[in-house]
């Protein structure tokens, strides 16, 4: 082995430093190359796999049309038609709304 070593360190500066370079390249890709397959496996693990996320994007699609069939349904005074009808945004805002006006109709009621 240690004649091995004495062969490369021997001949021209040159030689020399093109198998430092070598060896660097070398070992430079090795690690990538291994930081690349255990991010890979690790991301692979931790993550659903593709068609999951697809199946999920679908059935939350199903549930928010069945949710918009079940609003048109309801009864348009209603706070819940009011919150279906502005949106995800201006629903706490138009519930809050609705729950005013209806406090104000019992009060005149009273």
């Amino acid at each position: 082995m240690l004649k091995i070593l004495r062969k490369l360190n021997e001949g021209s500066l040159l030689q020399r430093t093109m198998m430092h370079i070598a060896v660097f390249v070398a070992g430079s890709a090795s690690v990538v190359a291994l930081t690349s397959v255990l991010l890979v496996s690790t991301a692979k693990a931790v993550l659903p796999p593709h068609d999951a996320t697809e199946t999920g994007a679908d059935k939350a699609e199903d549930k928010t049309d069945e949710a918009q069939d079940a609003d048109s349904d309801a009864d348009p005074s209603s706070p819940e038609a009011a919150v279906g009808n502005t949106g995800a945004r201006g629903g706490s805002r138009a519930l809050a709304q609705a729950r005013v006006a209806k406090r104000r109709e019992s009060a005149v009621a009273q």
